[in-house]
Parts: C-alpha cells; structure tokens; sequence
C-alpha cells in the first residue's frame, strides 16, 4: 500500500463526530424538554473527508410526542454535503418527548451536528462555505484542495471570511477577504483556495458560476456573522 493511501486510511478511522441537542427556553417551569434516547451518527462527505473539514451544522426540529422528529429546517449551514447527511441522521433519531404538566406535546429543539477529523493543524476549526445558488441549482462540489491549517499566531482565537465566485469551468475567482481578525492567515488562505478546483453548480444542465463565502474560524470563535 502507497503511504499516501495509508494516510488516507487512518484519516478516515480516526474520524469522530458528536451531537449536542439543546432544547430551545421555554416559559413555564412545567415543561421538560425532550432528551434522546437512541441516534446514529452522520457519515462525512467525500468531499469533507478530502478538504479535511471541521464542521458544524445547526437544525431546528419539531419533536413530536411520539418522539420521532418532525419539521427539519437548517439554521446554520456547513456546506461541503454536510448538511443533507446532518438533517438524514438526525430524521432517524429517538426522542423521549418534551412534555408540559406531564403531557407530552411537540416541542421545537435546537440540533448541533458536529463533524471533526482528528488533524492536528486543523484542531478546533469551524468551516463554513455557501453558495448563492439558482433554484434548482446544487452547489459546487470542491475535489482538490484542503481547509487551510491554523494560523501561526499565538492567539488561537481568530476567523476571517473569503468571498469567491467558483466559474463555470469549477475555478474560484474573484477572491477578496471580507474581514478577518488576523489578516496575515487571511491571506495566506486565499491564495490556497486560488488553488482549490470545484465541479461546477449546475443549472438545467449546464455548468454555472455561482458566488459564495467561505468561512474559517479557530478556538472559541464560530464565524464572524
């Protein structure tokens, strides 16, 4: 076996991701938000697994009385195909239900879907990258490049955010940093996604350039917005 295989490998068992469930506040000190009682963890994309993205997605759910999950709307996407393997998972999950004087009833809950890669220069990031896409259109699908490590600065808190339109040929262009608190990392980023090569968004069949932000930050930021 190649070494890079190898690599690839051990990437893919050291892979872990968690979920943390947080029942939206609700008046009344009568009512019991509901709790999982049985979930399976979602699959990194390919393309995740490639980029070695850190990552979460956010879903607000209807958890209803039975305990199985309702309505799934995406609060805070991740990008990169994480988010349709967030919201099949997380479909399939057991609740015991929310409940008020007793009484089970739906009960809106707050999902965190975490997705994290054992990589060392990439510990503790939060990526993010969406797309502007016509109706119809899936985003760009990104098939060579990786997230950017962390920056070197002693502070381990910093993000920045990088607007790019991806072409109808899957070249990002247009770059610009939007802001950043630390724009030496900033830079350095955006000439590594110069790099970064897409399968472009498709519209009624036909390749299209689509415009988008990535977003990128370490320690105990999330994103800048």
């Amino acid at each position: 076996m190649k070494i890079l295989d190898t690599i690839k490998s051990v990437a893919a068992v050291l892979l872990v991701t968690t979920a943390l469930v947080r029942a939206q506040e609700a008046t009344g000190s009568n009512l019991s938000p509901p709790r999982v009682l049985s979930k399976v963890e979602p699959d990194y994309t390919e393309e995740a697994r490639r980029a070695k993205v850190n990552a979460s997605v956010t879903l607000k759910v209807i958890v209803r009385p039975d305990g199985s999950v309702g309505d799934i709307r995406i609060l805070r996407a991740a990008g990169f195909g994480l988010d349709d393997n967030a919201i099949e998972c997380v479909r399939t999950w057991q609740f015991a239900p929310g409940t008020k004087d007793g009484k089970a009833l739906s009960v809106v809950a707050t999902i965190e879907v975490n997705f994290r890669l054992l990589a060392k220069k990439n510990e503790g990031q939060h990526a993010r990258l969406t797309f502007a896409l016509p109706s119809g259109a899936g985003p760009p699908e990104l098939v060579e490049g990786s997230i950017p490590t962390n920056p070197s600065s002693s502070n381990p808190d910093q993000r920045f955010r990088i607007s790019v339109t991806v072409d109808s040929n899957g070249r990002p262009e247009n770059l610009a940093i939007i802001e950043t608190t630390d724009p030496e990392w900033a830079d350095r980023a955006l000439h590594e996604v110069e790099g970064w090569r897409f399968v472009p968004a498709s519209v009624n069949g036909q390749a299209a350039a689509v415009e988008g932000v990535f977003e990128l930050a370490t320690g105990s930021f999330r994103y800048l917005r």
